[in-house]
């Protein structure tokens, strides 16, 4: 059955009253606590995981990149697997609450044991870190997707659907903020003797992810109990992956919405690529002192969470997400036109925080309607399929950014075994701001 031989059908009259009907604050708590375990973790292992392995197990970066390219490519295939097994699911407990257990616990402890590679070769430390990191993307995925799923399908109201992804946005955004901050916090305890046992700076990289792990597995249990109400259970479907596609290409709302995250994903991510190499040689903030930026940074995601909500569900989510990507990309052009103090940086870096909050929540609040097409046309639910086709593109679109941050770097004549020229920095300065614009 194709979206052009189907009528148009009214949505079921019980839908409608359901509408009306306001989600309680602790089943959207529940329900956002479900998005710390795959966010901590993805976070922990962004930010640390090359470090650990290069400077402190001793393996080449060549050979790290290799593990992640493997790691991201069986990511990517496995999503789409992962949504149609989603949406096939029939079990007491729902077809979408389940993997927010069977995924988790997994994912967490190949997160753990990924830092505790043998003492070996080379190619043993390669083989560890692929094989465990590869499994811990691919069972956080298995939490992932299906989570982002049963966002679509929580409730028909516009309202309601602003609010379920605010919740989601602020436990990713504290989630993002206690990964990146768990490394710098436990490395104080380098050195401190412990039981005997003088803790090490692999040590502490060790203690940060044992301490994610153990607070995934308590929010992933919350989530599971607090959201029994939410997971709705309705026939199987037997669409193919390639008839979802197709439908979602034909999909006009879906296909926009797409269009513009995919946009500002790749944006962003050569954006924040260059971001730090201009905020050390441009604004004079090496790595280490740019702790205050990325709190502020959060601190603005987390505050745009309520904005965003009050805003969609106020003044419209097109106009919210329309002041989004206006204020986004100015925050950018704010960091590079000039050498600011401070409080200024910090301002800035609040209200990149804001904007990207803003259109992330919009974004996300609008696609159940792109899904609600997809089902009046097509008589399906296919959420999960959605969800694993979202997670697809956004891989695909995470490898472009690292390619085109690549060719930038390259060829504005950055190198990093050499001090950068006036040039290079005014390079870095025009690239920085000129994909977010």
């Amino acid at each position: 059955m194709t979206s052009e031989s189907t009528p148009l059908a009214p949505p079921p009259a019980s839908e409608a009253r359901s509408s009306e009907i306001a989600i309680p604050r602790r089943t959207l708590l529940s329900y956002g606590l479900g998005s710390l375990a795959p966010t901590a973790a993805s976070e922990f292992c962004g930010a640390y995981l090359l470090l650990f392995y290069t400077e402190l197990m001793g393996l080449e970066p060549v050979w790290v990149g290799y593990a992640f390219l493997i790691r991201m490519f069986a990511d990517a295939l496995i999503d789409p697997l992962i949504g149609s097994l989603s949406d096939r699911t029939r079990s007491q407990a729902g077809r979408r609450r389940p993997y927010f257990l069977w995924g988790s616990f997994p994912g967490l402890l190949c997160l753990c044991l990924v830092l505790f590679p043998p003492a070996g070769s080379t190619m043993t430390k390669f083989l560890w870190l692929t094989l465990f990191s590869t499994a811990m993307a691919c069972c956080l995925s298995l939490t992932a997707i299906p989570h982002l799923a049963m966002s679509f399908e929580m409730s028909p109201s516009t309202r309601q659907r602003v609010r379920i992804v605010g919740y989601r946005n602020f436990v990713e955004s504290l989630s993002s903020l206690l990964a990146l901050l768990s490394g710098p916090l436990l490395l104080g305890l380098a050195g401190v003797n412990f039981a005997g046992h003088l803790l090490s700076r692999a040590d502490c990289y060790r203690m940060a992810a044992l301490l994610i792990a153990l607070l995934g597995t308590v929010t992933a249990l919350l989530a599971f109990r607090g959201t029994r109400h939410a997971d709705l259970t309705p026939d199987p479907q037997s669409d193919s992956f390639f008839d979802t596609f197709r439908d979602a290409l034909r999909n006009l709302p879906f296909r926009r919405l797409v269009v513009i995250y995919l946009l500002i994903v790749v944006a962003n991510r050569v954006a924040l690529a260059q971001l730090f190499l201009m905020l050390e040689h441009f604004q004079g903030k090496p790595e280490q002192e740019t702790v205050p930026l990325l709190l502020s940074f959060y601190l603005g995601s987390i505050l745009g969470v309520p904005l965003s909500v009050l805003a969609g569900n106020t003044i419209g989510r097109r106009r919210t997400l329309q002041i989004g990507t206006l204020l986004w990309p100015l925050s950018f052009v704010g960091l590079v036109i000039a050498r600011w103090q401070d409080p200024i940086l910090l301002a800035i870096s609040f209200g990149m925080g804001i904007s990207l909050s803003l259109i992330l929540a919009m974004l996300g609040a609008m696609v159940p309607d792109a899904l609600d097409a997809d089902r009046n046309l097509t008589g399906r639910r296919r959420e999960g399929q959605y969800a694993g086709l979202i997670n697809l593109l956004l891989q695909i679109a995470l490898g472009i950014g690292y390619l085109i941050a690549g060719w930038t770097l390259q060829l504005i004549g950055f190198r990093g075994n050499s001090p950068p020229s006036e040039s290079v920095i005014l390079g870095l300065r025009l690239s920085t701001a000129l994909f977010p614009v």
